[in-house]
């Protein structure tokens, strides 16, 4: 398994390299966790270094589990974003308690089971303040457990895996990491409908891995896509105009470069005042290989810039992207039973 320098990544500079002030410059601007980046504060009410470190273990063991990254101990503390994750800018909270770079990676040693490879750290030190940056590769060993659990990177976040992740884990299932997204681009008014330009995109980012038949739904239950009705494309339509299914999307998806399908949504403005001018939007996508994820948003359509129609990225005012449908499924208490009953109707 090829070494995947996620220090370049991030910082444009290798681990060896970075500096305190990397850091500081690092968190100028607001930045949120992800699949691939963990900050961690050192907070008193998490008690002394020990108590800090064990969270520090956790999220290391969730990288050697999921795709490797890079954790930051002594990030600034988060604070609630707009949606539902926190974000972090600002100030440091760095460590006074410095350790070798040996006694780092054996104290982690030790602590997950089987042994982990694949862990550096860089020590990063100012007048006595400390950051501890660890980039994570992930395993071939994996799964990992530390303290009788399995830990996982999951909407960019630690989190104890769910049964099925493990047992991927366990027989060394490997499936292309398909994300996507929904990028507002246009809004507009023709007296009746708001209309809502919006581009489609679809990520592989698993190096060395393609995905094929790549597909995507996007359900509008609020709007109507305009395309409905024109013959050449209404066969990708159902639910009476309100739902966009593109099958076949990408015959083959390649890493990091973006697949783009753009549409036009019409809202009508009686519905919509009806409503309160709030909006809903679902995309599922999934691949030959991949599993099914789902992206979700929410638009608040009353407070329209028309100076400025153009990227109306601001109307969104809930974001939940590339969630697992089965995790989407266990959080609504979906089963087998109760889809079944929806769809036969006994």
């Amino acid at each position: 398994m090829p070494k995947t320098n996620f220090s370049g990544i991030v910082f444009n500079k290798e681990l060896d390299a970075l500096e305190y002030g990397d850091i500081v410059d690092f968190f100028i601007d607001v930045k949120e966790e992800s699949t691939r980046l963990e900050f961690k504060g050192f907070s008193a009410q998490h008690g002394n270094f020990n108590n800090n470190f064990e969270g520090v273990i956790r999220g290391i063991c969730a990288f050697l589990n999921s795709e490797g990254g890079v954790l930051i101990w002594g990030a600034p503390e988060g604070i609630p974003g707009g949606n539902n994750n926190k974000v972090f800018q600002g100030a440091l909270s760095p460590l006074s308690t410095l350790k070798e770079k040996d006694w780092l990676i054996n104290k982690i040693s030790d602590s997950i089971t089987p042994l982990p490879i694949g862990i550096d750290v860089g020590i990063l030190q100012d007048n006595g303040n400390v950051v501890y940056v660890f980039e994570v590769q992930q395993s071939p060993y994996s799964p990992h457990q530390y303290k009788n659990t399995y830990y996982a990177r999951l909407d960019g976040q630690t989190k104890p895996a769910p049964h099925y992740l493990i047992e991927a884990l366990f027989k060394k299932i490997k499936y292309p990491n398909i994300e996507g997204f929904i990028k507002p681009e246009l809004i507009t008014n023709n007296g009746d409908s708001y209309l809502l330009d919006l581009s489609v995109i679809l990520f592989n980012f698993s190096q060395l891995q393609n995905e094929e038949n790549v597909s995507f739904r996007l359900l509008s239950t609020n709007g109507r896509f305009v395309n409905a009705d024109d013959p050449e494309f209404s066969y990708r339509y159902n639910m009476n105009g309100h739902q966009l299914i593109f099958n076949n999307f990408a015959p083959v998806l390649h890493y990091g470069a973006a697949h783009t399908h753009v549409e036009r949504i019409a809202f009508n403005l009686a519905e919509l005042e009806a409503i309160g001018y709030e909006v809903a939007l679902m995309l599922s996508f999934g691949g030959k290989r991949s599993p099914a994820k789902t992206s979700r948003y929410t638009l608040n359509l009353w407070d329209i810039d028309w100076e400025h129609p153009e990227e109306p990225n601001y109307l969104l005012t809930f974001i939940e992207e590339n969630k697992l449908l089965i995790d989407r499924q266990i959080e609504i208490g979906a089963t087998r039973e109760t889809v079944l009953q929806q769809t036969l109707k006994r």
